[in-house]
């Protein structure tokens, strides 16, 4: 009889490295075909020697079983690069775990120096929020995950619930000494049973072989072990833990019990990295419920990564959970209840623990691949419920003894074509060796990875199988149907999720399908097909085709086209931000040898190659919608990325919610996206019940808050949404939408429209931004005339940049209706420059500035060849100053004459530079006085009779120290309008509340500049505006005669053609002298006129030239020195 013939060994037995391009990201993927590919990453390969040895831990015992071998995430990545696993066909790689484990060795049986039983193999940890150094750093595992994923594998991290490690020892002068602790007795059990005052032994509360059993079923609030604390403190990283354990809890309501503690930790690697999933050890001796409660909050972190990393996620796919179980496999019975592993505790898969023995050894394949598929694929067997669990089946372990012991050629053929998932145990490819252990028998299932003896003509075999399956998710997925006995053939189909596929495979002896094969109508001719065991093409003739290989299997299927793909990435996300945000964009494409360009818009509009071309980082100052788009030299796109940034505070928006009709109510709940906090003031869980929008199946509520929001909707405290983000307007149905998409409401009210900024007198330019509400759109006219709907439609932000007086009108429309016409004058100037300050170096003898074109990277016509131009020394203090006033975004080298020089750095606003840039003068300053006083101005309301203002500590929510208690300070009237004024002069920032002297108040709101507030905050007057005299005026109303003068406020800064001071006192009485210096100590002797009826001076300074001046004014023998910049 002729040899089943399974392998191409005679073709070629010399195995290449193949490197992979990023392609591989597109191939065809479902966790329903799982290839996953599970190695001990100490044992698997040694990618960095410096980080072999850690805590004091030694090569000691008994033939080295149980040490630490060196292998490490950097060695996985290494083979990740070279193309190991791509050519293997892995579709994920499961490693064991890496957080820090006990930094010793178990106490060995009778102290006897061989069974030295070091936790090398990762599952004894110590400290779940830190890496284990002898496994990875936090730079490495993050190239690992990014690594794997370019190259289309995802990646699946083993966890530890059920317990900590063994406390260890290690050997000093002969005797063993502890060094580490044990977790106290409020979060670990060290025995069961009622006898010893616990819970009864059962699978949830015996120590699994002595290990200190994490008590996951109790809810019992505990304390942080003080070890821990003591550990986090030598770390320098004490607070932060604590802060961000504080923010965990406070978002998600639940007690202070050491299994919420874990969740916590573990999902926070999820929520770092963009970890797929996790392989649950030791599954059957933890909860369900609190694995539920892991696999829900590992969700919400893998979402939260993949919105904040576009760019470097796979797909959309949700978190991945499986789990080992010893009683659950697929060997069952036709009408068996699915496992609550499954209904209850929310896994995706478990290991089926029993097909190494009684499937691929006792089965034969047909028997296999038919009963796995009834299970998992056919729907007519077992559980019945095809897509909703799978099973991850595999030959050989780390840790079960039944293990598969035939031959591994035969082996790969049975595995990688099993229906459901398929597990490759580290050297299984390879022939890599099990070993009579020394010591436990475990570590003879460790060995380690077999590089230097590799069976070439067994790795060549697994190949092609993996391979196959690896491009064909229909031989995991998909139905089975046996096709013929003699020889055996099968197909395989897939359509689920969208996606297609099937699979045709020939069993049988070398040469029995050298001619034309039946395809059963599988493709019609002219169909392409792959035989991916000889790695021929044929093509479909007649219902047959002809491969001609000699092989004894042949594997059909269409050959999968790795098309080039662009991707693209724009950080920041989008969001709300309290000051100017810098885009950067970053594209890259698969082509070989092609190049990317990105374009981009600001105005709302979809970009183009005709759009403005991406060159360097920018920044955006408004409110303002960002879309890009990659295109590569081949003409492949990379999706629109949609970025939209709310600069300030934010104007309040709706969010509308479209209710499941399984719900019986709908509340939202909002907390700070940023931090994780509790908003202050909001409501706690589970939040408003949001209003009914009449005659639909939508709901509405009006968000309006200082800092990005979270947002969970929720069944009033039941089910519930993914945790959610919005900064503007918004429908939710399973995702967001910006404009209704369905069952839409009937608009009953006209739009209400704003405009920002104001009017106002603005340097260079100012960018407008425009929003409506009830589904306005919004036109607007720049001519003086009134707009209408044949105007210009509002699509996004835009920018007036033309020098002089613009008007813009602006109206939105909508079925119900129109806004009324907001009208905004702008009076754009010439650019002012902005002045750059560098503390001189001590060792340098001078300093110079030298400026060069940045996004041209080339010099500036007209600047100063290097070493540039000498700065300007401020005072007799080490700091230094120029203005900046070119035409072009420059690059900065501060310089000593051409010797020692910083880095390139940038800037586009005033700065102050010592290492790295401030807004402010961080120390050593030139003694110039920065007024940080502004003005609020509040329209009393016609109820009320008052207007105080009250001013606390916003970040410290305190009383501020010296200011008036409540209801606080009556505010100034401005004669002739309902609005009143308030100059504020805190060294803190203020949370503010107007009232009516004690009574009416408004909510806590914030301001940090000058504003109006009617209801919400304005840059300038919005309605029924005083004139500037009045406004003068109401500074000094009620002051009496006899007060003290004092300066309020120098404006406006930058000023142009004058400056005015206004004052609080009675000038009569009160001598005042003013001066303004040049940056060089000049008096510039500008005329005064003085206003003693407004307690104003007006400076005329039309004839200074551009640049910085110190302003010294002498009232009542105080003197104050400003900086005020033209």
């Amino acid at each position: 009889m002729r040899k089943l013939l399974y392998l191409g060994v005679l073709l070629c037995l010399c195995i290449p490295r193949v490197g992979s391009a990023q392609s591989e990201r597109n191939l065809p993927f479902s966790w329903d075909n799982l290839t996953v590919y599970f190695l001990i990453t100490d044992r698997f390969n040694n990618g960095d020697t410096t980080n072999d040895s850690n805590f004091d831990r030694f090569q000691d015992s008994g033939n080295n079983e149980l040490d630490f071998h060196g292998g490490d995430i950097s060695g996985v990545t290494q083979k990740l690069e070279e193309g190991y696993f791509d050519e293997l066909g892995v579709s994920a790689i499961w490693v064991t775990p890496v957080v820090e484990n006990r930094h010793g060795f178990n106490n060995p049986p009778a102290d006897d120096p061989a069974f030295r039983d070091y936790p090398y193999h990762g599952y004894h940890t110590n400290d779940w929020t830190a890496f284990d150094p002898n496994f990875t750093s936090a730079e490495d595992f993050e190239e690992f995950i990014d690594t794997a994923h370019d190259h289309g594998i995802r990646v699946l991290v083993d966890i530890v619930m059920n317990h900590s490690g063994y406390r260890t020892y290690k050997s000093v002068n002969g005797q063993l000494e502890f060094v580490d602790e044990d977790y106290p007795s409020d979060w670990v059990r060290l025995q069961c049973g009622t006898e010893n005052g616990e819970l009864p032994c059962d699978d949830l509360t015996t120590p699994l072989f002595g290990l200190p059993d994490i008590r996951t079923e109790s809810f019992n609030t505990v304390n942080l072990p003080q070890w821990l604390l003591d550990k986090w403190d030598v770390e320098g990283r004490r607070q932060q833990e604590i802060d961000e354990l504080d923010a965990y809890f406070a978002r998600t309501g639940k007690p202070r019990a050491p299994r919420y503690y874990l969740i916590k930790w573990l999902t926070d690697w999820v929520r770092e990295y963009g970890i797929d999933g996790f392989r649950v050890d030791t599954e059957r001796h933890v909860g369900v419920d609190a694995w539920a409660e892991l696999k829900d909050e590992a969700v919400s972190a893998l979402k939260e990564w993949k919105q904040n990393n576009p760019t470097k996620k796979l797909d959309d796919l949700d978190f991945y959970m499986t789990g080992e179980h010893s009683g659950v496999n697929i060997i069952g019975n036709v009408g068996d209840q699915l496992p609550d592993d499954f209904t209850v505790g929310k896994f995706n898969s478990m290991i089926n623990f029993r097909s190494p023995k009684e499937a691929y050894t006792d089965l034969g394949q047909e028997e296999i691949f038919s009963s796995f598929a009834a299970k998992l694929n056919n729907n007519d067997g077992g559980f019945g419920t095809p897509g909703e669990y799978n099973m991850i089946s595999y030959l050989r372990s780390h840790d079960f003894s039944e293990f598969y012991t035939g031959n591994m050629f035969e082996g790969a053929v049975k595995l990688l074509l099993s229906p459901g998932g398929a597990q490759i145990y580290y050297g299984d490819e390879s022939g890599r060796q099990f070993f009579n252990a020394t010591t436990y028998v475990d570590a003879g299932y460790r060995s380690d990875m077999n590089w230097d003896s590799i069976d070439d003509a067994m790795l060549l075999h697994w190949r092609k199988l993996g391979k196959f399956r690896r491009e064909h998710i229909s031989i995991g997925g998909g139905s089975h149907q046996k096709l013929s006995d003699a020889p055996y053939i099968f197909k395989r189909e897939y359509n689920r999720n969208g996606q297609n596929d099937k699979a045709l495979v020939f069993q049988g002896q070398d040469n029995d399908f050298e001619g034309a094969l039946n395809i059963f109508g599988m493709w019609p001719d002219g169909t392409v097909l792959k035989d991916y065991f000889s790695d021929t093409t044929a093509t479909v003739s007649g219902g047959t085709i002809t491969f001609g290989t000699t092989f004894g299997i042949v594997l059909v299927g269409e050959p999968f086209d790795l098309s080039d793909s662009v991707t693209l990435s724009v950080n920041p996300i989008s969001g709300v931000y309290t000051d100017t945000v810098t885009v950067e964009m970053n594209g890259s494409a698969t082509a070989s040898g092609s190049a990317t360009s990105i374009f981009y818009t600001t105005d709302g509009s979809n970009p183009t190659a005709s759009s403005t071309l991406y060159s360097s980082s920018f920044d955006i100052s408004n409110t303002t919608i960002v879309r890009a788009i990659a295109i590569d030299t081949e003409g492949n796109e990379s999706e629109v990325i949609t970025r939209n940034y709310v600069i300030g505070d934010g104007e309040p928006f709706n969010v509308y919610f479209k209710k499941p009709s399984s719900w019986s109510s709908a509340n939202i709940y909002l907390f700070n996206q940023n931090t994780g906090d509790a908003l202050p003031g909001f409501p706690a869980w589970p939040g408003v019940i949001m209003d009914n929008v009449e005659d639909t199946p939508w709901l509405t509520y009006n968000i309006d808050q200082d800092v990005q929001v979270g947002i969970v909707f929720n069944d009033n405290g039941g089910d519930q949404t993914d945790d959610l983000t919005r900064v503007t307007e918004g429908w939710y149905d399973n995702q967001w939408f910006d404009s209704c998409p369905s069952e839409c409401p009937t608009i009953s009210q006209p739009p209400v429209l704003t405009v920002s900024p104001g009017s106002g007198t603005f340097n260079g330019n100012v960018d407008i931004s425009m929003s409506s509400t009830s589904s306005g759109v919004i036109y607007y006219t720049l001519d003086g005339s009134v707009p209408d709907a044949t105007s210009t439609e509002y699509s996004g932000s835009f920018v007036i940049s033309s020098l002089g007086v613009n008007e813009l009108n602006a109206v939105a429309i909508n079925s119900a209706g129109s806004s009324s016409v907001i009208n905004r004058i702008y009076t754009i100037e010439d650019t002012a420059g902005y002045t750059v300050n560098f503390r001189k170096p001590d060792n340098w003898g001078t300093s110079y500035i030298y400026l060069y074109d940045r996004n041209a990277d080339a010099a500036i016509p007209g600047f100063p060849a290097w070493p540039g131009i000498q700065m300007t020394q401020l005072n007799n203090s080490p700091w230094y100053s120029y203005t900046i006033e070119e035409s072009v975004e420059v690059g900065i080298v501060f310089n000593d004459n051409g010797g020692s020089q910083t880095d390139d750095l940038v800037r586009t606003t005033d700065g102050w530079y010592n290492s790295s840039w401030t807004d402010t003068c961080p120390s050593e300053c030139p003694g110039v006085i920065v007024d940080t006083s502004f003005d609020v101005y509040f329209k009393k309301p016609s109820s009320w009779n008052t207007a105080f203002i009250y001013l606390y500590d916003k970040n410290a929510n305190t009383s501020i120290s010296g200011a008036p208690a409540w209801p606080g300070v009556e505010m100034n009237e401005i004669i002739g309008s309902p609005w009143y004024s308030y100059v504020i002069d805190e060294s803190v920032e203020v949370g503010i509340v107007f009232n009516d002297n004690g009574g009416s108040q408004s909510n806590d709101i914030f301001r940090t500049s000058d504003g109006w507030y009617d209801n919400q905050w304005f840059d300038s007057c919005p309605n029924e505006c005083p004139s500037v005299d009045d406004i003068k005026g109401s500074f000094s109303d009620k002051v009496r005669g006899n007060d003290s003068l004092q300066l309020v406020k120098a404006w406006p800064n930058p000023f142009t053609e004058s400056l005015t001071l206004s004052f609080t006192g009675n000038m009569n009485d009160n001598r005042v002298s003013i001066e303004i210096f040049d940056l060089a100590g000049k008096n510039t002797n500008t005329t005064l006129i003085k206003d003693n009826k407004t307690n104003t001076i007006t400076m005329d300074t039309a004839n200074l030239p551009k640049g910085i001046y110190l302003l010294k004014i002498i009232s009542n023998k105080n003197v104050k020195v400003m900086k005020m910049v033209k």
